[in-house]
């Protein structure tokens, strides 16, 4: 009976040798596996973070540019407006220069009509048709500036226009 239950008790440690033994085996499979996913998974993790710094690198950049991009047109509009305001103020000046000298010429006009309307009742027949014809001569000059200062007038009015509804 000893050598039955020798010989069981050498089965059952057979038995058990073989189950740790198949045990460990598919623990070390398993651990492999885990190891490879895992492995796997931090590629992927390399890959992908290397992506995401290029990719963020590449914003960056591209930020950078219409940075210096939108300053440079800043830039260039704040020269073209003072341009502009420059120009505008010698325009102006210009403007009052021209009208000054406009107001003098009409003071001197009127001294002029003034002074012969005076002498009408004294002149002749043929100045006073002289006269009437000069009157009528810069009479019609008048009405052709007066004219043409209203459809310049008109033409700016139109080209304003034009530009408001044109701007952004």
């Amino acid at each position: 009976m000893k050598e039955l239950i020798t010989g069981f008790i050498t089965k059952f440690y057979e038995a058990v040798i073989i189950f740790l033994a198949a045990f460990l085996l598919l623990a070390l499979i398993g651990f492999g596996v885990q190891t490879w996913r895992v492995s796997a998974w931090q590629d992927d993790y390399t890959l992908l973070d290397a992506k995401y710094k290029t990719d963020l690198a590449t914003a960056e950049a591209l930020t950078e540019k219409a940075k210096a991009d939108a300053i440079a047109k800043e830039k260039q509009w704040s020269e073209k407006l003072l341009k502009a305001e420059i120009q505008h103020r010698e325009d102006i000046k210009q403007i009052i220069t021209d009208s000054n000298s406009a107001k003098s010429a009409i003071d001197r006009l009127s001294r002029q009509i003034d002074t012969a309307s005076s002498r009408m009742s004294t002149a002749t027949r043929e100045t006073i048709i002289e006269y009437a014809s000069a009157s009528g001569v810069v009479l019609e000059k008048c009405v052709n500036e007066y004219r043409t200062v209203a459809q310049r007038a008109d033409e700016h009015a139109a080209d304003a226009k034009r530009l408001s509804d044109a701007w952004p």
